[in-house]
């Protein structure tokens, strides 16, 4: 049930490349700008329609070509199904399935469930709510089926609820009522479904994974709805309207959420170090891909940019003893095979060994 082929055209600094990855571990090895990054970026493209390392998608796209092209074979059960995706200077995406055209991203995204680790992961403790809600809302999008429909249809109604607010009505009119009323209905949907994988993913992390952190003790995870805890949602909407027609958007409900980790009562990011910081983001990730896989029947993949990057002797040991609980497809890239032995040596699964050298790439 994994990526079984990838082929890359025009992508960065790739004009072709083929691999047929392992379905459990795979490390690409190079030297800082030889492409091995691209490949990762380029998994997490066919993925999420975008990358992880800019929000200028024209980078994505070889110098003086018109697109980028990345196609994949993906194993699911006794199905090869193929995907692709291009991508245009112009910033226009066409998506294949099996030949199709598909119109939405969240159809690749449903099919490859892939979660990314690389030296800028730590915004998901130093960056805002919105970083929080992003690892939170990919679990749930894949493990609670209702998700999906119910938080298209609310960003609908948030939409036309801030376009009212814009005009900066003088008063709570019944057109802001009755969005008001679909919102909140809306928004419990979607709150339901947060909780309900919050559950979840508590009762694996803290059963199985927490156990392999020095600093366990005292860990928790708190979740904030978006709106004042015990109060009816419709009520702060009514609060705060004056507020929200100054401001020209709504600021309270399911969009306004955050999911915070907090060590002895003391946010993670003020107590812990950095190389700590990372060991609980890999804890974070590995949870997350367990549960997605045993809800969805699905292998995730797990891509980790430059493994070594921050961290200790002792904290790459207990990085391995936590990717040795992954059943994920893994990608790792690293400039050297010395810097990762202490990692991949223990793992008791397949492995395949590439290397980058100006965006070519050799089996080794």
């Amino acid at each position: 049930m994994s990526l079984t082929q990838l082929s890359l055209a025009q992508f960065r600094n790739i004009e072709a490349l083929s691999l047929v990855p392992s379905e459990h571990v795979n490390v690409i090895l190079g030297a800082n700008g030889s492409g091995k990054s691209s490949i990762l970026e380029a998994i997490y493209f066919l993925s999420h329609g975008k990358s992880f390392r800019t929000t200028n998608n024209k980078l994505m796209i070889k110098h003086q070509q018109s697109q980028c092209i990345v196609h994949g074979k993906k194993q699911l059960h006794h199905l090869s199904i193929p995907v692709g995706i291009s991508k245009d200077q112009a910033g226009d995406s066409v998506i294949k399935i099996q030949g199709k055209i598909a119109k939405r991203l969240s159809e690749l995204a449903q099919l490859l469930p892939v979660q990314v680790i690389t030296p800028e992961s730590y915004a998901l403790f130093f960056g805002g709510p919105k970083e929080r809600r992003k690892f939170l809302d990919l679990g749930v999008f894949h493990v609670e089926h209702e998700f999906v429909l119910a938080w298209q249809q609310f960003s609908q109604v948030l939409k036309q609820r801030n376009a009212l607010l814009k005009t900066k009505p003088q008063k709570y009119s019944e057109q802001i009522k009755y969005w008001d009323k679909e919102f909140v209905r809306l928004a419990m949907q979607v709150n339901a479904c947060r909780e309900a994988y919050i559950s979840r993913f508590q009762g694996l992390f803290f059963d199985k994974i927490v156990s392999y952190l020095p600093f366990n003790e005292g860990l928790e995870m708190r979740f904030q709805t978006g709106w004042k805890k015990g109060e009816s949602l419709q009520l702060e909407l009514e609060a705060h309207f004056e507020r929200d027609a100054k401001l020209g958007y709504t600021s309270k409900g399911p969009h306004k959420a955050d999911l915070s980790f907090v060590l002895n009562g003391m946010s993670v990011e003020q107590v812990l170090s950095r190389g700590q910081l990372k060991l609980l983001l890999y804890a974070l990730k590995i949870a997350q891909n367990s549960l997605i896989e045993t809800q969805s029947n699905k292998q995730s993949i797990l891509l980790i940019d430059d493994l070594p990057s921050e961290l200790s002797e002792e904290t790459i040991e207990l990085v391995a003893q936590l990717l040795q609980l992954c059943q994920s497809q893994l990608f790792i890239t690293a400039i050297s095979e010395h810097s990762i032995k202490k990692v991949v040596e223990p793992m008791q699964r397949e492995l395949k060994m590439f290397h980058v050298k100006h965006g070519n790439l050799i089996t080794k």
